[in-house]
């Protein structure tokens, strides 16, 4: 799948791409739990999205890794839209 195919809503989403900027790992509250979350802007060459990973999916990304993403979810929070990667789903670096 392409990041230029992805609308919130689709599940079960696979891609690879590559990291343009990362953000954290970072502790938050979410569903009244502190959890912790790695937020990066990935692109394939036909668009751009922010990656989410979630608690033990998080992995130690940089600029200019590739990624490959299998189970994501493809969310809109405050407008912009999330490839998210927790429970049945999972990420590693290529």
């Amino acid at each position: 799948m392409r990041i230029s195919d992805l609308k919130p809503g689709m599940k079960n989403v696979s891609l690879v791409a590559e990291v343009l900027e990362v953000d954290g790992p970072k502790k938050v509250v979410a569903r009244g739990s502190e959890r912790t979350v790695l937020e990066a802007v990935i692109t394939d060459g036909t668009g751009r999205v922010k990656l989410v990973l979630w608690d033990d999916k998080i992995l130690d990304l940089k600029p200019g890794d590739r990624v490959a993403v299998e189970g994501g979810a493809v969310t809109s929070y405050k407008g912009v839209w999330r490839l998210n990667v927790s429970r049945g789903g999972s990420a590693r670096k290529l």
